[in-house]
């Protein structure tokens, strides 16, 4: 991803930090990639302030629950309290790039509106589409990587589809497109 905002597509999305978070709303919810993250240990900290502290979910892998299982449950949860949601709750994500954008589909499925949810995002992984093959896998920074489903070298692009929680990724190199990624 490119630094320079005049660069970057209006569909690359943008992400809050703690120090710009409002806490409007007259109940929050915090979710969170694991219990100890530092910007979710922030952002608890700073929604507590008025007194009444915001109701905590994370991700459960210490308890046997791993990867899928404990995106299951933690959506579950998130179900269970979206579905007595009033009027003024939001949302406050945070994790790596790939899992707010799953909390973000989840929390819209419940009920929430984009602009009740706020991201914030932490860690490098994120989510990549092949346009080739269908295919979602999760990626770091790296602007080519190899698909896992039709082998393609994909250069990454800076499109974003929110719909997808993905990055979209295209052929690098259409005359040679199995070549090793750089």
């Amino acid at each position: 991803m490119t630094s320079d905002a005049a660069e970057v597509m209006h569909s690359t999305p943008v992400y809050q930090s703690v120090a710009g978070v409002a806490g409007s709303g007259t109940r929050h919810l915090l979710v969170s990639q694991a219990m100890n993250l530092n910007e979710a240990t922030e952002l608890y900290r700073r929604l507590s302030a008025d007194g009444a502290p915001p109701q905590h979910l994370f991700l459960d892998e210490k308890h046997g629950y791993g990867g899928a299982r404990a995106l299951e449950c933690l959506a579950i949860r998130l179900r269970s309290l979206l579905s007595t949601a009033a009027v003024g709750t939001r949302l406050y994500v945070c994790g790596d790039e790939s899992f707010l954008w799953q909390v973000h589909r989840m929390a819209c499925a419940g009920g929430l509106q984009s602009n009740e949810i706020t991201m914030i995002r932490s860690g490098q992984r994120r989510d990549l589409y092949c346009v080739h093959c269908s295919t979602l896998q999760h990626i770091g920074q790296q602007q080519q990587v190899r698909c896992g489903g039709c082998g393609v070298r994909l250069l990454v692009r800076e499109h974003f589809s929110r719909r997808l929680g993905a990055y979209m990724g295209v052929c690098a190199d259409p005359e040679q497109p199995w070549e090793e990624a750089s």
